[in-house]
């Protein structure tokens, strides 16, 4: 069977489906084969396309993982999202559908599980490709950790629409272990909307079952993550800071200011964080936004504090991650405070100036990312 298959279950038994999704998943399935020192098992005549939408599928098996699904999702869409929402499982719950009620602007929810800038690159790269005229406004949601290098997801490498952004060198660097990640089912225990956004996950599933948000903090504030938050690590000229900023030049050709927002912490942990020397990584961040920002062009808004957008303290589900309802407050805070980057770019496709990728380095990378990224 091909390395990106949709496993279907239905009342008369399982069927398995091939996702076609053009030469993307053709590619993704050959690179990995080719790398298992296997012949690929399909061919383009024998792909079958589902009959249902991406979104409401039973299950989504692919070494892509949520990288490949959120682009499904928007190869579905009948027409281009004019803002994509980036981030890491913390902007999961960014809701596209309050960005348009307030704007009026079709929006998509482009965040993925330890998302990093070398995740924006690529989409905004593969957005721009597929409607050059139409570029995306972007609202992007960072954390002082944001900018550690960590392990490259494997749908930035193994999926085509994806990795033909990216030098060549990284993507052979990076195919191994891509490829040894193997396929996992996305929608094991999670649902997604047809905008990207996340409905259902675990943390829905405890809290069906009886999970506060006292205990959930208690939990989160373990000593691994106390340790974790006052070690004092800064990021500096990091890969992932190259990314960013050529993203972010990447949107500056094609008129787009982003909207860059520092996401908040759940009252009671932000002050046990500072308590142990937290500090240090917010200054860090602060730092090097004002150093990008001679750079190139965006808008910050400091939101690590719940009381800066109105947010409710027990609107959490975690210590970290918002609820939607928290989201949504949040986003019609960004949209009042920064009108400017919710306007459709004027700017010709054909001004816009070709931006490359940063030359490839190799890089120590973070892999303990759950704890490091601190979602």
């Amino acid at each position: 069977m091909p390395a990106a298959t949709l496993a279907r279950k239905g009342t008369e038994g399982m069927r398995i489906a091939v996702l076609r999704r053009g030469a993307a998943v053709l590619a993704l399935a050959a690179a990995a084969a080719v790398m298992l020192g296997a012949a690929p098992t399909a061919r383009a005549d024998d792909l079958i396309v589902p009959a249902v939408p991406v979104w409401k599928l039973p299950a989504y098996v692919s070494p892509g993982w949520d990288r490949s699904f959120k682009c499904d999702l928007v190869e579905e869409m009948s027409s281009a999202p004019r803002v994509v929402v980036f981030g890491g499982s913390r902007a999961l719950r960014m809701d596209p559908r309050t960005i348009r009620k307030l704007t009026g602007l079709r929006a998509f929810n482009a965040a993925f599980h330890n998302g990093k800038p070398e995740d924006a690159w690529a989409f905004t790269n593969w957005l721009l490709s597929r409607t050059p005229d139409q570029p995306p406004n972007v609202v992007w949601c960072i954390q002082a950790t944001t900018f550690t290098d960590a392990s490259i997801a494997p749908g930035l490498i193994l999926d085509q629409r994806l990795s033909q952004w990216f030098p060549p060198e990284l993507i052979a660097a990076e195919t191994p272990r891509a490829v040894q990640a193997g396929a996992h089912d996305l929608l094991h225990g999670r649902r997604y909307g047809a905008d990207g956004m996340m409905l259902w996950n675990g943390y829905d599933s405890k809290l069906q079952r009886g999970n506060t948000i006292q205990r959930a903090i208690r939990h989160y504030l373990d000593p691994e993550m106390l340790a974790t938050a006052g070690n004092r690590k800064i990021p500096h000229d990091t890969r992932a800071q190259e990314y960013f900023e050529k993203t972010i030049e990447l949107l500056n050709q094609h008129g787009v200011k982003p909207l860059i927002v520092i996401m908040p912490y759940q009252p009671t942990v932000l002050r046990a964080f500072l308590s142990v020397g937290w500090g240090a990584k917010e200054r860090g961040l602060h730092r090097y936004l004002r150093a990008a920002g001679r750079r190139c062009d965006f808008k910050v808004l400091d939101l690590l504090r719940v009381s800066t957008f109105g947010g409710h303290p027990d609107w959490f589900y975690d210590g970290a991650h918002l609820t939607a309802a928290n989201s949504r407050l949040l986003l019609r805070y960004c949209v009042r405070k920064a009108p400017g980057c919710f306007r459709a770019s004027a700017v010709p496709p054909a001004s816009a100036r070709t931006v490359a990728p940063p030359a490839y380095r190799p890089v120590p990378e973070q892999t303990a990312i759950p704890a490091d990224q601190l979602e």
